[in-house]
C-alpha cells in the first residue's frame, strides 16, 4: 500500500495526498464517528441501526496527529479522545477510494 505524500487540514478536514493527484478529504466529523478504537467499535455494536451519535464541537475538533510507524495516524482530539489507531487502508476505505 502506498503511504499518503503529504497530510494536511482544514477546518472540518484531514487532506491526504496520495499521490499521481489522488487527493481525498475526510471530515473530521466522519472520522470520529468511524473511529477505530476498541471502545468506539464496541459502543457502536451496542446501537440500533437508527441511533444518531451527536458529537460536541470538541469531539469533532483535532488537537494532534502523529504519524504510527509506516502505517498509520494516531489522532488526538479536543475533547482528550486518543485512542484510535487510524491505518492507512483504513483511510482509504473511509474516503472511498
Amino acid at each position: 500500500m502506498k503511504n499518503p505524500k503529504k497530510i494536511t487540514t482544514d477546518k472540518e478536514n484531514l487532506i491526504i495526498d496520495w499521490g499521481n493527484d489522488n487527493n481525498v478529504k475526510i471530515s473530521f466529523r466522519h472520522l470520529r464517528k468511524n473511529c477505530p478504537c476498541a471502545s468506539c467499535m464496541t459502543e457502536r455494536e451496542h446501537q440500533s441501526k437508527d441511533y444518531i451519535r451527536i458529537y460536541n464541537q470538541d469531539q469533532i475538533m483535532l488537537n494532534k496527529i502523529e504519524k504510527v510507524g509506516n502505517y498509520a495516524l494516531k489522532l488526538t482530539w479536543n475533547d482528550g479522545h486518543a485512542t484510535g489507531i487510524y491505518e492507512y487502508s483504513f483511510l482509504k476505505r473511509l474516503s472511498n477510494l
